[in-house]
């Protein structure tokens, strides 16, 4: 007989917003397991699967992916007053990555301006545009800009 404060699948996913597909993938990924199983074979978790789920979202919220994530859990859990580096370093890497990422949507804004104003001063008349057009035009492909160290 199981623990009566255990909770079934269903009832994780109604507190959490999380499927069962989810609780799969991240059980299959090292990052929830389970506290017990019914006769049935039925997962059961408890009150600290919960908390781990918590903080599997708030890895989200960093932008981390489910990889970094286990990194995240293993240096996140239990390390109140502990000194972490890693967590340093992995929030450092993942600013690093957003901050790219952001260059790279601003260059994207520019070029979609670029090309609006483009088509704008045309009324809207197609004329071959670089990377509108298949007409045959040889293509200008501009090299990427190599990233700020």
């Amino acid at each position: 007989m199981s623990n009566p404060e255990y909770l079934q699948v269903a009832e994780v996913g109604r507190r959490t917003g999380l499927t069962r597909k989810a609780l799969r993938l991240y059980e299959s990924m090292g990052l929830l397991d389970p506290v017990d199983r019914t006769e049935a074979g039925y997962r059961l978790y408890d009150a600290d699967a919960l908390r781990r789920i918590e903080l599997i979202n708030r890895a989200k919220v960093l932008g981390l992916t489910l990889a970094e994530t286990k990194e995240f859990l293993h240096v996140a859990e239990g390390c109140c007053g502990d000194n972490h580096p890693e967590l340093a370093r992995l929030v450092e890497r993942k600013l690093d990555e957003t901050e790219q990422r952001i260059t790279e949507l601003a260059t994207l804004r520019q070029t979609l301006r670029d090309v609006l104003f483009r088509l704008e001063q045309n009324e809207g008349v197609h004329r071959c545009e670089e990377a509108l057009c298949t007409c045959g035009q040889p293509l200008t492909i501009r090299a990427k800009p190599a990233p700020a160290n």
